[in-house]
């Protein structure tokens, strides 16, 4: 038997479904309100670099080819953070090494074909996911929709971001425990790896203990305990190579209150997939779309799967600046695969609003 907040937690499968008929209601008009201001209000420009500005991009292939020219990491990606303005306070302004020491010893074209296999592997994973009630149809539009939420990995230059790969182990991860819960060490590893890619997949690590001591699964709760104990010791190395790197003069970050709101979290959503290339007010509409799905969703990992999603929207609304739009990559491409639900998700609206007993 689970503890006391794990029956309420599964409420939240099929939320729409369970709505009462005045709560379906005020959600209709909501989306609605909200979907027509997204399309109303003026588009806000994209935090993109100019011409010839130095990029986060540019900033990743010259540290990996410093480090191997025989450059260590945290010198080389202090030394250009420092020639171009880049913050070095605190020290999680410099990014884990774990990815730019896989790219520097591979190189980008082999690090291009591993995420080419991780976005199939998650087309795969996420075709299988979904509960077995739900339709084939379903399930070849999740496949499609992580599809499309994994296309940037035609562009070479996005490997670099962190987030991009935190996301693809983290999307992968997700399908794997709604299909198969009880095989939980594949979750603990990809979502281990994500961890020690960047440090932002750490409410996965959270959220899946909370979930393994509320369910009384002791094995599973250890080993996220050890996750989180390899990640602090990892995370104090980095930290104390930082330092050693930081002059008295480096500038520090500005920090991470961006409090964009819903916007801000369509807007990263939209900068890192294929909708960067819509017109903005109907791009932003287009990736809200999903919430419609994922409110559909029912089975062992649906309450999972909701608060994670939810989980880093919020921090993308309260945290994410600007431009800080990379952030998106950590809700792809899984977010996606919400299209394929819709259908389903409209459909327990309807009955839920056109049902006179409710």
């Amino acid at each position: 038997m689970g503890l006391a907040w794990t029956p309420d937690c599964r409420k939240l499968g099929r939320m729409f479904a369970r709505l009462p008929r005045l709560a379906a209601l005020a959600f209709i008009a909501l989306f609605l309100a909200v979907s027509v201001w997204l399309l109303a209000a003026p588009g806000r420009p994209a935090a993109v670099a100019k011409g010839g500005q130095y990029t986060d991009m540019r900033l990743y292939r010259d540290v990996v080819a410093e480090m191997a020219r025989g450059t260590p990491y945290h010198r080389a990606s202090a030394q250009l953070q420092r020639a171009h303005g880049y913050p070095l306070r605190p020290f999680v302004t410099m990014r884990p090494p774990t990815l730019y020491a896989a790219a520097a010893r591979a190189g980008w074209p082999v690090l291009q074909f591993a995420a080419l296999l991780l976005v199939l592997a998650n087309v795969l994973a996420w075709s299988k996911a979904l509960p077995a009630a739900f339709s084939r149809a379903e399930r070849i539009g999740a496949a499609a929709g992580v599809a499309l939420g994994g296309a940037a990995v035609i562009a070479p230059l996005l490997l670099g971001f962190t987030e991009f790969w935190a996301g693809l182990l983290m999307s992968l991860a997700l399908a794997l425990r709604m299909a198969r819960p009880e095989r939980w060490g594949w979750s603990v590893a990809l979502v281990g790896l994500a961890l020690l890619v960047r440090e932002l997949a750490l409410p996965f690590v959270l959220l899946s203990a909370a979930f393994a001591l509320g369910e009384r699964r002791w094995r599973e709760l250890a080993a996220w305990g050890a996750v989180l104990a390899a990640f602090a010791l990892f995370m104090g190395w980095h930290a104390q190579m930082v330092m050693a790197e930081v002059l008295p003069h480096d500038i520090a970050s500005p920090g991470w209150s961006g409090g964009q709101g819903l916007r801000g979290v369509l807007a990263a959503l939209a900068n890192t997939s294929l909708w960067q290339n819509a017109p903005q007010p109907l791009a932003l509409v287009c990736c809200l779309l999903p919430a419609l799905g994922w409110g559909a969703l029912s089975g062992r990992g649906a309450a999972f799967a909701l608060l994670l999603l939810g989980g880093y929207a919020l921090m993308l609304a309260l945290f994410a600046r600007a431009d800080n739009f990379y952030w998106g990559f950590l809700l792809l491409p899984h977010w996606f695969a919400g299209y394929a639900l819709i259908p389903r998700g409209i459909g327990q609206l309807w009955r839920v609003v056109s049902s006179p007993r409710r």
